[in-house]
């Protein structure tokens, strides 16, 4: 009896499992739309980082700097050179003892002043590529708003696989770290919007630089 009874409710849950399958399809409804399909945009950022105009007025400081900096590195070694020089050329005794120690003391200076030089061109740097990242981000937003494009991505389908030899970092790991890091298999054309962020970012900074001489006191 109580197989039997098995037997039925078996029997009753495949019919009604069948009745749902048979059932027209207008009689399911899902309890959740489905999503619209997301529009991307893709980004070649080594061409927008080259051909921003911020980036060429950043890369003109920075070049101004390393050259004065180029400039002065090359007067103080003379000048260093000079010095030992004239102290090779003076008899031992107490004069050359301290001008050698004045010597020391003007190469630790030398060093000091380099090191200080050389700190403020890494700052610079440092700063230009925030500041164009900004740029590049702040553009972004305001072109996906303007051709309603929902995600806008770095296309790194293009980056090459590089290797060098290494004591400390072996082949594979070196290309395994490089694959890791990397998110974009393939891109479209039709999606790329680089020319266009450009266009935008340039733009934007030509009419914000003619606005604020427009409105700067004579």
């Amino acid at each position: 009896m109580h197989r039997k009874t098995l037997l039925a409710f078996a029997a009753g849950a495949g019919l009604a499992a069948f009745g749902l399958l048979a059932a027209p399809a207008g009689a399911l409804k899902l309890t959740a739309p489905l999503a619209a399909p997301s529009s991307i945009g893709t980004v070649d950022l080594a061409t927008v980082f080259d051909r921003l105009a911020d980036s060429a007025e950043w890369d003109v400081r920075i070049r101004a700097l390393e050259s004065s900096f180029t400039e002065e590195l090359r007067a103080k070694n003379a000048e260093l050179e000079k010095l030992r020089a004239d102290l090779e050329a003076m008899p031992e005794g107490a004069d050359r003892a301290a001008r050698a120690d004045a010597g020391r003391l003007r190469k630790l200076q030398f060093e000091e002043w380099a090191a200080l030089k050389q700190t403020e061109i890494d700052r610079e740097k440092s700063l230009k590529w925030q500041a164009v990242y900004r740029a590049v981000r702040e553009g972004a937003k305001r072109l996906a708003e303007t051709e309603k494009i929902d995600l806008v991505v770095v296309d790194d389908s293009r980056t090459e696989i590089r290797t060098k030899r290494s004591a400390e970092v072996s082949l594979e790991s070196q290309v395994q770290g490089q694959i890791s890091q990397l998110r974009i298999l393939h891109a479209a054309k039709t999606v790329d919007v680089t020319e266009k962020l450009i266009v935008l970012i340039n733009n934007s900074r030509n009419a914000s630089g003619a606005a604020g001489a427009a409105t700067t006191p004579r």
